[in-house]
Protein backbone atom coordinates (compact mmCIF):
# COMPACT_ATOMS: atom_id res chain seq x y z
CA UNK A 1 0.00 0.00 0.00
CA UNK A 2 1.21 3.84 -0.99
CA UNK A 3 2.00 5.84 1.77
CA UNK A 4 -0.02 9.43 1.54
CA UNK A 5 1.56 12.16 1.60
CA UNK A 6 -0.36 14.97 3.16
CA UNK A 7 -0.40 18.80 3.79
CA UNK A 8 -2.10 20.06 6.22
CA UNK A 9 -4.01 23.59 5.91
CA UNK A 10 -4.90 25.25 9.53
CA UNK A 11 -2.90 23.66 12.62
CA UNK A 12 -5.58 23.72 15.26
CA UNK A 13 -7.50 20.89 17.06
CA UNK A 14 -8.72 18.93 14.13
CA UNK A 15 -5.87 19.93 12.08
CA UNK A 16 -3.76 17.83 14.30
CA UNK A 17 -6.34 15.48 14.58
CA UNK A 18 -5.90 14.53 11.14
CA UNK A 19 -2.52 14.78 11.14
CA UNK A 20 -1.99 12.69 13.94
CA UNK A 21 -2.62 9.74 11.97
CA UNK A 22 0.86 9.99 10.79
CA UNK A 23 2.03 9.20 14.18
CA UNK A 24 -0.41 6.47 14.71
CA UNK A 25 0.36 4.73 11.11
CA UNK A 26 3.32 5.79 10.20
CA UNK A 27 3.59 3.30 7.23
CA UNK A 28 0.28 4.94 5.34
CA UNK A 29 0.54 8.78 5.84
CA UNK A 30 3.21 11.26 6.11
CA UNK A 31 3.23 14.60 6.75
CA UNK A 32 4.94 16.88 4.19
CA UNK A 33 4.11 20.48 4.79
CA UNK A 34 1.95 22.23 7.44
CA UNK A 35 0.20 25.69 6.53
CA UNK A 36 -1.22 27.80 9.39
CA UNK A 37 -0.55 31.52 10.44
CA UNK A 38 0.30 30.91 13.61
CA UNK A 39 3.95 30.75 14.15
CA UNK A 40 3.81 28.91 17.54
CA UNK A 41 1.54 26.22 16.14
CA UNK A 42 4.32 25.90 13.01
CA UNK A 43 6.54 25.20 15.59
CA UNK A 44 4.64 22.93 17.36
CA UNK A 45 3.73 20.74 14.27
CA UNK A 46 8.01 21.31 12.92
CA UNK A 47 8.61 18.90 16.60
CA UNK A 48 5.79 16.90 16.35
CA UNK A 49 6.34 15.64 12.99
CA UNK A 50 9.87 15.91 12.27
CA UNK A 51 9.38 18.27 9.42
CA UNK A 52 12.01 21.13 8.38
CA UNK A 53 12.32 24.99 8.46
CA UNK A 54 11.15 24.12 4.29
CA UNK A 55 8.01 22.31 5.14
CA UNK A 56 6.17 24.86 7.26
CA UNK A 57 4.23 27.97 5.95
CA UNK A 58 2.09 30.66 6.73
CA UNK A 59 0.56 30.94 3.71
CA UNK A 60 -0.99 28.60 0.54
CA UNK A 61 0.93 30.25 -1.94
CA UNK A 62 4.72 29.49 -0.17
CA UNK A 63 3.64 25.94 -0.04
CA UNK A 64 2.71 25.55 -3.80
CA UNK A 65 6.13 27.58 -4.63
CA UNK A 66 8.06 25.26 -2.77
CA UNK A 67 7.06 22.42 -4.92
CA UNK A 68 6.79 19.95 -2.34
CA UNK A 69 4.42 17.21 -3.55
CA UNK A 70 1.67 16.09 -1.57
CA UNK A 71 -0.99 13.43 -2.62
CA UNK A 72 -4.08 14.79 -0.34
CA UNK A 73 -4.18 18.11 1.57
CA UNK A 74 -6.68 18.34 4.40
CA UNK A 75 -8.43 21.71 4.69
CA UNK A 76 -8.76 22.31 8.40
CA UNK A 77 -9.29 25.99 8.61
CA UNK A 78 -12.16 27.86 10.41
CA UNK A 79 -15.38 27.86 8.49
CA UNK A 80 -15.27 31.02 7.49
CA UNK A 81 -12.25 30.89 5.23
CA UNK A 82 -13.39 27.42 3.99
CA UNK A 83 -14.31 28.65 0.54
CA UNK A 84 -11.18 30.56 0.15
CA UNK A 85 -9.19 27.71 1.01
CA UNK A 86 -10.57 25.34 -0.92
CA UNK A 87 -10.68 27.18 -4.17
CA UNK A 88 -6.96 27.37 -3.61
CA UNK A 89 -6.35 24.05 -3.18
CA UNK A 90 -8.73 22.53 -5.83
CA UNK A 91 -7.31 25.46 -8.28
CA UNK A 92 -3.65 24.08 -7.47
CA UNK A 93 -5.12 20.36 -8.59
CA UNK A 94 -4.77 18.70 -4.74
CA UNK A 95 -7.25 15.99 -3.78
CA UNK A 96 -8.93 17.50 -0.65
CA UNK A 97 -9.44 16.23 2.91
CA UNK A 98 -11.76 19.26 4.18
CA UNK A 99 -13.29 19.63 8.03
CA UNK A 100 -16.76 20.16 7.97
CA UNK A 101 -18.75 22.30 7.14
CA UNK A 102 -18.01 22.87 3.36
CA UNK A 103 -19.39 26.01 3.32
CA UNK A 104 -22.79 28.32 4.60
CA UNK A 105 -23.53 29.72 1.13
CA UNK A 106 -25.16 27.24 -1.49
CA UNK A 107 -23.62 29.40 -4.05
CA UNK A 108 -20.12 28.66 -3.22
CA UNK A 109 -20.81 25.22 -2.56
CA UNK A 110 -21.69 24.59 -6.14
CA UNK A 111 -18.78 26.34 -6.57
CA UNK A 112 -16.30 24.41 -5.33
CA UNK A 113 -18.27 21.49 -6.36
CA UNK A 114 -17.99 22.20 -10.37
CA UNK A 115 -14.30 23.22 -9.86
CA UNK A 116 -13.90 20.05 -8.07
CA UNK A 117 -15.04 18.38 -11.28
CA UNK A 118 -13.42 20.79 -13.35
CA UNK A 119 -10.41 20.02 -11.74
CA UNK A 120 -10.39 16.01 -11.56
CA UNK A 121 -10.06 16.48 -7.95
CA UNK A 122 -11.05 14.63 -5.26
CA UNK A 123 -13.04 15.80 -2.03
CA UNK A 124 -13.56 14.09 0.96
CA UNK A 125 -15.85 15.80 3.66
CA UNK A 126 -15.36 15.27 7.45
CA UNK A 127 -18.59 13.98 8.23
CA UNK A 128 -16.35 11.60 10.63
CA UNK A 129 -19.34 10.21 12.54
CA UNK A 130 -20.66 8.08 9.47
CA UNK A 131 -17.12 6.47 10.45
CA UNK A 132 -17.80 5.18 13.63
CA UNK A 133 -18.43 1.83 14.70
CA UNK A 134 -21.92 2.51 15.84
CA UNK A 135 -23.53 4.30 12.73
CA UNK A 136 -21.58 1.78 10.17
CA UNK A 137 -23.77 -0.76 11.86
CA UNK A 138 -26.93 1.08 11.89
CA UNK A 139 -25.88 1.65 7.97
CA UNK A 140 -24.95 -2.13 7.56
CA UNK A 141 -28.63 -3.25 9.13
CA UNK A 142 -30.69 -0.42 7.36
CA UNK A 143 -28.97 -1.68 3.77
CA UNK A 144 -29.25 -5.32 4.45
CA UNK A 145 -32.91 -4.73 4.45
CA UNK A 146 -32.81 -5.95 8.09
CA UNK A 147 -35.85 -3.47 9.43
CA UNK A 148 -37.23 -3.29 5.69
CA UNK A 149 -38.27 0.26 4.01
CA UNK A 150 -37.76 3.37 6.18
CA UNK A 151 -40.95 4.91 8.22
CA UNK A 152 -39.34 7.15 10.35
CA UNK A 153 -36.48 8.75 12.00
CA UNK A 154 -35.84 10.69 14.96
CA UNK A 155 -32.46 11.53 16.00
CA UNK A 156 -31.57 13.71 19.00
CA UNK A 157 -28.10 15.80 19.85
CA UNK A 158 -27.75 17.12 23.40
CA UNK A 159 -25.10 19.43 23.40
CA UNK A 160 -23.43 19.27 26.73
CA UNK A 161 -23.10 22.53 29.09
CA UNK A 162 -19.40 22.49 28.49
CA UNK A 163 -19.56 22.21 24.71
CA UNK A 164 -22.30 24.15 24.07
CA UNK A 165 -20.23 27.63 26.42
CA UNK A 166 -17.12 26.46 25.21
CA UNK A 167 -17.81 26.13 21.29
CA UNK A 168 -21.34 28.25 20.64
CA UNK A 169 -21.60 30.34 23.62
CA UNK A 170 -18.20 31.45 24.34
CA UNK A 171 -16.12 30.46 21.65
CA UNK A 172 -15.23 31.03 17.89
CA UNK A 173 -18.90 29.72 16.39
CA UNK A 174 -20.84 31.34 18.90
CA UNK A 175 -21.85 34.11 15.95
CA UNK A 176 -23.24 33.52 12.49
CA UNK A 177 -22.25 36.69 11.40
CA UNK A 178 -18.47 36.04 12.15
CA UNK A 179 -17.86 32.69 11.82
CA UNK A 180 -20.29 32.34 8.71
CA UNK A 181 -22.27 29.11 10.13
CA UNK A 182 -25.32 28.80 12.08
CA UNK A 183 -24.89 25.94 14.77
CA UNK A 184 -27.18 23.48 12.78
CA UNK A 185 -24.42 23.98 10.39
CA UNK A 186 -21.32 24.15 12.16
CA UNK A 187 -22.56 21.44 14.91
CA UNK A 188 -25.54 19.70 13.08
CA UNK A 189 -24.45 19.19 9.91
CA UNK A 190 -23.06 15.76 11.20
CA UNK A 191 -26.92 14.91 11.98
CA UNK A 192 -28.11 16.20 8.41
CA UNK A 193 -25.62 13.99 6.64
CA UNK A 194 -26.16 10.83 8.95
CA UNK A 195 -30.21 11.40 7.99
CA UNK A 196 -29.59 11.97 4.44
CA UNK A 197 -27.26 8.80 4.97
CA UNK A 198 -28.99 6.35 6.92
CA UNK A 199 -32.02 6.66 4.37
CA UNK A 200 -30.54 7.18 1.00
CA UNK A 201 -33.50 8.53 -0.14
CA UNK A 202 -34.06 12.39 -1.35
CA UNK A 203 -35.33 15.13 0.69
CA UNK A 204 -38.20 16.82 -0.26
CA UNK A 205 -39.12 19.47 2.05
CA UNK A 206 -38.37 20.86 5.46
CA UNK A 207 -39.43 22.54 8.66
CA UNK A 208 -37.62 23.97 11.17
CA UNK A 209 -38.07 25.97 14.90
CA UNK A 210 -35.32 27.24 16.75
CA UNK A 211 -34.41 30.34 19.28
CA UNK A 212 -32.20 31.61 21.68
CA UNK A 213 -34.11 31.63 25.30
CA UNK A 214 -31.78 30.55 27.74
CA UNK A 215 -28.44 31.90 27.15
CA UNK A 216 -29.81 35.54 27.05
CA UNK A 217 -29.50 38.90 28.40
CA UNK A 218 -33.06 39.00 30.07
CA UNK A 219 -31.79 35.67 32.16
CA UNK A 220 -28.60 37.42 34.03
CA UNK A 221 -29.31 37.61 37.67
CA UNK A 222 -29.79 41.02 39.25
CA UNK A 223 -26.34 42.27 39.75
CA UNK A 224 -23.82 39.65 37.78
CA UNK A 225 -21.41 41.73 36.48
CA UNK A 226 -19.97 41.08 32.52
CA UNK A 227 -16.88 39.01 33.77
CA UNK A 228 -17.47 35.97 35.93
CA UNK A 229 -14.04 36.16 37.90
CA UNK A 230 -15.60 38.94 40.23
CA UNK A 231 -19.21 37.94 39.95
CA UNK A 232 -21.27 37.44 43.74
CA UNK A 233 -23.17 34.92 41.62
CA UNK A 234 -20.57 33.01 40.47
CA UNK A 235 -20.43 29.95 43.27
CA UNK A 236 -24.17 29.07 42.99
CA UNK A 237 -24.08 29.52 38.95
CA UNK A 238 -24.34 26.24 37.19
CA UNK A 239 -22.58 28.13 33.97
CA UNK A 240 -19.71 29.84 35.67
CA UNK A 241 -16.19 30.43 33.80
CA UNK A 242 -14.46 30.01 36.97
CA UNK A 243 -15.78 26.65 37.65
CA UNK A 244 -15.15 25.65 33.52
CA UNK A 245 -11.83 26.78 33.05
CA UNK A 246 -10.07 28.08 36.20
CA UNK A 247 -11.49 25.13 38.47
CA UNK A 248 -11.41 22.54 36.00
CA UNK A 249 -9.70 22.20 32.71
CA UNK A 250 -12.75 21.79 30.38
CA UNK A 251 -11.85 21.51 26.45
CA UNK A 252 -8.58 22.86 26.97
CA UNK A 253 -7.62 22.86 23.33
CA UNK A 254 -10.50 25.92 23.04
CA UNK A 255 -10.33 28.04 26.16
CA UNK A 256 -5.96 28.25 25.92
CA UNK A 257 -5.37 28.35 22.72
CA UNK A 258 -4.69 31.68 22.50
CA UNK A 259 -1.94 31.78 25.03
CA UNK A 260 -0.15 30.09 22.27
CA UNK A 261 1.97 27.71 24.73
CA UNK A 262 1.26 23.99 25.91
CA UNK A 263 -1.67 23.66 27.55
CA UNK A 264 -0.11 21.64 30.94
CA UNK A 265 2.09 24.73 31.13
CA UNK A 266 -0.09 27.40 31.58
CA UNK A 267 -0.19 28.59 35.28
CA UNK A 268 -2.99 29.34 37.47
CA UNK A 269 -2.37 32.91 37.25
CA UNK A 270 -2.89 32.69 33.46
CA UNK A 271 -6.08 31.57 33.26
CA UNK A 272 -6.89 33.63 36.11
CA UNK A 273 -5.57 37.20 33.68
CA UNK A 274 -7.07 35.08 30.54
CA UNK A 275 -10.87 35.01 32.11
CA UNK A 276 -10.44 38.99 33.03
CA UNK A 277 -10.42 39.96 29.65
CA UNK A 278 -11.11 36.87 27.42
CA UNK A 279 -15.09 35.73 26.06
CA UNK A 280 -14.53 33.09 27.81
CA UNK A 281 -14.62 34.79 30.90
CA UNK A 282 -17.82 36.43 30.30
CA UNK A 283 -20.96 36.06 31.89
CA UNK A 284 -23.20 33.08 30.22
CA UNK A 285 -26.28 35.69 29.52
CA UNK A 286 -24.24 38.04 28.04
CA UNK A 287 -21.19 36.18 25.84
CA UNK A 288 -22.51 38.06 22.66
CA UNK A 289 -23.15 36.01 19.89
CA UNK A 290 -26.15 34.67 18.14
CA UNK A 291 -26.87 31.56 17.56
CA UNK A 292 -29.63 29.66 18.75
CA UNK A 293 -29.69 26.95 21.67
CA UNK A 294 -32.44 25.26 20.93
CA UNK A 295 -33.49 23.82 17.61
CA UNK A 296 -36.00 20.87 16.01
CA UNK A 297 -36.52 20.44 12.16
CA UNK A 298 -38.82 17.58 10.37
CA UNK A 299 -38.24 16.61 7.22
CA UNK A 300 -40.14 14.85 4.62
CA UNK A 301 -38.30 12.40 1.79
CA UNK A 302 -39.64 11.48 -2.08
CA UNK A 303 -40.15 7.81 -0.57
CA UNK A 304 -42.95 8.85 1.93
CA UNK A 305 -40.23 8.62 4.81
CA UNK A 306 -40.50 11.23 7.64
CA UNK A 307 -37.42 12.32 9.71
CA UNK A 308 -37.12 14.41 13.36
CA UNK A 309 -34.34 16.30 14.56
CA UNK A 310 -33.90 17.90 18.13
CA UNK A 311 -30.52 20.08 18.94
CA UNK A 312 -30.61 20.89 22.58
CA UNK A 313 -27.56 23.26 23.66
CA UNK A 314 -26.67 22.86 27.37
CA UNK A 315 -27.52 19.82 28.60
CA UNK A 316 -26.51 17.57 31.66
CA UNK A 317 -24.84 15.63 29.67
CA UNK A 318 -23.62 15.07 26.04
CA UNK A 319 -25.15 12.57 23.79
CA UNK A 320 -26.73 11.05 20.38
CA UNK A 321 -30.21 9.33 20.07
CA UNK A 322 -31.75 7.50 16.71
CA UNK A 323 -34.69 5.80 16.61
CA UNK A 324 -35.17 4.45 13.34
CA UNK A 325 -38.66 2.58 12.54
CA UNK A 326 -38.94 0.49 9.11
CA UNK A 327 -41.88 -2.05 8.15
CA UNK A 328 -39.92 -5.41 9.27
CA UNK A 329 -38.49 -3.96 12.24
CA UNK A 330 -36.42 -0.53 14.50
CA UNK A 331 -32.91 0.02 15.29
CA UNK A 332 -33.11 2.78 18.87
CA UNK A 333 -29.60 3.35 20.77
CA UNK A 334 -27.54 6.27 21.97
CA UNK A 335 -23.84 6.63 20.19
CA UNK A 336 -22.51 7.89 23.79
CA UNK A 337 -23.02 3.97 24.87
CA UNK A 338 -21.83 2.76 21.31
CA UNK A 339 -24.90 -0.12 21.32
CA UNK A 340 -28.12 0.06 20.01
CA UNK A 341 -31.49 -2.70 20.04
CA UNK A 342 -32.18 -4.34 16.69
CA UNK A 343 -35.75 -5.08 17.76
CA UNK A 344 -39.21 -6.85 15.78
CA UNK A 345 -42.43 -7.36 16.32
CA UNK A 346 -43.43 -10.67 17.51
CA UNK A 347 -47.03 -11.21 16.01
CA UNK A 348 -47.54 -14.72 17.57
CA UNK A 349 -46.67 -13.21 21.45
CA UNK A 350 -48.51 -9.70 20.91
CA UNK A 351 -44.82 -8.23 22.23
CA UNK A 352 -41.10 -8.16 20.72
CA UNK A 353 -37.70 -10.05 20.39
CA UNK A 354 -34.47 -7.50 20.61
CA UNK A 355 -30.85 -7.62 19.96
CA UNK A 356 -28.96 -5.37 21.57
CA UNK A 357 -25.48 -4.52 19.04
CA UNK A 358 -22.15 -3.91 21.32
CA UNK A 359 -19.96 -1.88 19.71
CA UNK A 360 -17.46 -0.88 22.30
CA UNK A 361 -14.83 -3.34 21.29
CA UNK A 362 -14.64 -2.46 17.74
CA UNK A 363 -13.45 1.70 18.56
CA UNK A 364 -10.16 2.91 17.84
CA UNK A 365 -9.85 5.89 19.72
CA UNK A 366 -6.36 7.78 19.72
CA UNK A 367 -7.28 11.34 19.86
CA UNK A 368 -6.64 13.05 23.37
CA UNK A 369 -9.49 15.33 23.16
CA UNK A 370 -12.61 13.75 21.36
CA UNK A 371 -12.36 11.00 18.69
CA UNK A 372 -16.01 10.82 17.75
CA UNK A 373 -16.50 7.02 19.26
CA UNK A 374 -13.63 6.33 16.65
CA UNK A 375 -14.68 8.25 13.95
CA UNK A 376 -11.64 10.12 13.94
CA UNK A 377 -9.62 7.26 13.49
CA UNK A 378 -11.33 5.78 10.79
CA UNK A 379 -12.06 8.28 8.56
CA UNK A 380 -8.17 8.28 7.30
CA UNK A 381 -7.78 4.47 7.47
CA UNK A 382 -11.08 4.25 4.75
CA UNK A 383 -9.48 7.25 2.98
CA UNK A 384 -5.99 5.85 2.54
CA UNK A 385 -6.94 2.81 1.45
CA UNK A 386 -9.77 4.58 -1.43
CA UNK A 387 -6.71 6.36 -2.79
CA UNK A 388 -4.57 3.44 -2.66
CA UNK A 389 -7.57 2.15 -5.13
CA UNK A 390 -9.44 0.08 -2.78
CA UNK A 391 -13.39 -0.12 -3.40
CA UNK A 392 -15.22 2.58 -1.74
CA UNK A 393 -16.94 1.78 1.96
CA UNK A 394 -20.17 2.68 2.54
CA UNK A 395 -18.68 5.86 4.40
CA UNK A 396 -16.84 7.01 2.23
CA UNK A 397 -17.88 10.98 1.98
CA UNK A 398 -17.00 12.03 -1.51
CA UNK A 399 -18.00 15.53 -1.93
CA UNK A 400 -21.43 14.47 -4.19
CA UNK A 401 -22.46 12.87 -0.76
CA UNK A 402 -22.53 15.76 0.83
CA UNK A 403 -24.55 18.35 -1.26
CA UNK A 404 -27.93 16.62 0.24
CA UNK A 405 -27.06 17.12 4.20
CA UNK A 406 -25.60 20.96 3.79
CA UNK A 407 -28.97 21.57 1.18
CA UNK A 408 -31.08 20.40 3.79
CA UNK A 409 -29.25 22.56 6.28
CA UNK A 410 -29.93 25.43 3.70
CA UNK A 411 -33.65 25.20 3.78
CA UNK A 412 -33.84 24.69 7.83
CA UNK A 413 -32.44 27.85 8.16
CA UNK A 414 -34.80 29.65 5.72
CA UNK A 415 -37.28 27.77 7.12
CA UNK A 416 -36.14 28.58 10.68
CA UNK A 417 -36.31 32.78 9.53
CA UNK A 418 -39.43 32.39 7.51
CA UNK A 419 -41.64 30.41 9.35
CA UNK A 420 -42.17 28.94 6.25
CA UNK A 421 -42.30 24.90 4.86
CA UNK A 422 -39.10 25.43 2.11
CA UNK A 423 -39.13 22.80 -0.68
CA UNK A 424 -35.78 21.54 -1.14
CA UNK A 425 -33.87 20.86 -4.59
Amino acid sequence: MKKIKMAVVGYGNRGQVYADYSLDEPNEIEIVAIVDPNEFKLQVAKERYGLSDGQVFTCYADFLKSGIEADLVANATMDQYHYQTAMEILNSKHDMLMEKPIVAKKEELMDIYKTANDKGCKVFVCHVLRYSPFYKAVKKMIDDGKIGKIISMEMNEHVWVPHYLSSYGRGKWNSEQECGSPILLAKCCHDMDLICWLNGAKTTHVASFAHRSNFVLANKPEGATDYCYNCPHSNACKYSAMKLYYDNDVMPFLFLDSLNKPYDEVTKEERLELLKTDNYGKCAYNMGGDVVDRQNLIVDFEDGSVAAFTLSGGTCRPDRYIHVVGTLGEIEGKLEENKFVFRVYDEDNIGYKEEIIDLKDKIINKVQFGGHSGGDYGIMHDIVRYLNGETASASITLLKDSLASHLLVYGAEESRKTYKVVELD
